[in-house]
């Protein structure tokens, strides 16, 4: 254990290399035995907190050399400005040598650009082609879609729901589902007389919908009592809902 006045920028790369950042030195087993390594949203995190401690210290007269390192600048980015209210005038902004590099990805609820007409040749399954046509054209995360249950499915015009006249499903945070899956948003919702209501409600395509009867009459199993709209296919757990980690995997697998 070090002392905060013997620290050095050394140790503290390395101590974020342990929790899971990319650092160019030889290291150990990371101390999260057992536990994923931290994200990237993580890793800013800790630096920003480690950042925040050693430059308190220096305020206190404790290891300056340290803050010195520490407290960096950098140039502005158009986000930069863009979020600011005076961004026009930004000269620079604070910078963190200890966080990890952003990156730069599209919308995680949309799959990439051209992946929809690339994955729907390779996929095997109606189910497997309706999760390529709803996570394209709604913009479902996975965890929404592998949530949903065939009651909240309103895809005809003028649903008895009366909350859009076109058709929609409603995503409803629910926890506890055998699957482990769970909607994000956790708008308020209730299910009268078998209808539900509430909700995050998204509008879905003519594609949806076709992609979804297609699955429906051609592999849904016949007395399934959970009322999931996704299930697995194969193997001992056949029949019962699906969890979104084999969506990813499968998702991973046509790409």
């Amino acid at each position: 254990m070090l002392a905060p006045e013997n620290v050095g920028f050394r140790d503290l790369e390395r101590y974020m290399g342990a929790v899971g950042a990319k650092v160019a030195a030889p290291l150990r087993s990371p101390w999260r035995v057992g536990k994923r390594p931290y994200g990237n949203s993580a890793l800013s995190s800790a630096a920003s907190c480690l950042k925040g401690f050693y430059l308190r210290q220096a305020e206190l007269g404790i290891n300056t050399e340290l803050a010195e390192t520490l407290d960096k600048r950098r140039m502005p980015t158009r986000q930069d400005r863009d979020r600011a209210l005076l961004g026009h005038i930004t000269k620079d902004k604070a910078a963190n040598p200890l966080a990890p590099r952003r990156t730069r990805r599209r919308h995680p609820k949309m799959l990439p650009d051209g992946a929809r007409g690339q994955m729907l040749p390779v996929v095997n399954s109606a189910r497997d082609r309706l999760v390529v046509d709803w996570l394209s054209d709604g913009g479902f995360r996975v965890g929404e879609l592998c949530g949903l249950h065939l009651c909240d499915l309103h895809l005809r015009e003028g649903a008895s729901c009366g909350e859009c006249r076109t058709p929609h499903v409603h995503v409803c945070h629910r926890e506890g589902l055998p699957n482990g899956a769970r909607a994000k948003t956790k708008r308020p919702w209730e299910l009268t007389d078998g209808t539900i209501r509430g909700g995050l409600i998204k509008r879905v395509s003519p594609a949806m919908i076709h992609a979804y009867f297609d699955y429906l009459t051609g592999e849904y199993p016949r007395g399934a009592s959970h009322g999931m709209l996704l299930v697995q296919q194969h193997g001992p757990a056949r029949g019962l809902p699906w969890a979104p980690e084999g969506a990813r995997k499968m998702i991973a697998r046509a790409g």
